[in-house]
């Protein structure tokens, strides 16, 4: 996915609730985030691991030959650039058939 001009390294987390970006990543691309007003917990898949969402960004960015605008959390995440979960999954309408591969 190429954010900014910048190639990002993404994850697809069909089971993640949120679309999230690093922060450094975002800094590179010339990102502008936001504060958020109300920061939220970040729930990951392991006892005891937790996180705290205190910044978003709209971002447009280029997947698939589409431009697309999209709301991502900052979120400090590790290997990957973006975290793309559910909400834009169904943005992009993508469909999971791990059946027929």
């Amino acid at each position: 996915i190429n954010i900014g001009g910048v190639d990002a390294l993404a994850l697809v987390d069909s089971g993640s609730t949120l679309d999230c970006i690093q922060l450094d990543f975002a800094w590179i691309a010339n990102i502008v985030c936001y504060e958020l007003k109300n920061p939220m917990n970040l729930q990951l898949g392991t006892v005891g691991s937790r996180s705290k969402v205190n910044y978003c960004m709209d971002i447009t960015f280029t997947v698939t030959g589409q431009v697309l605008k999209h709301y991502f959390d900052v979120a400090n995440i590790d290997r990957y650039n973006i975290v793309i979960g559910t909400p834009l999954l169904r943005a992009l309408c993508v469909k999971l058939d791990f059946e027929n591969k």
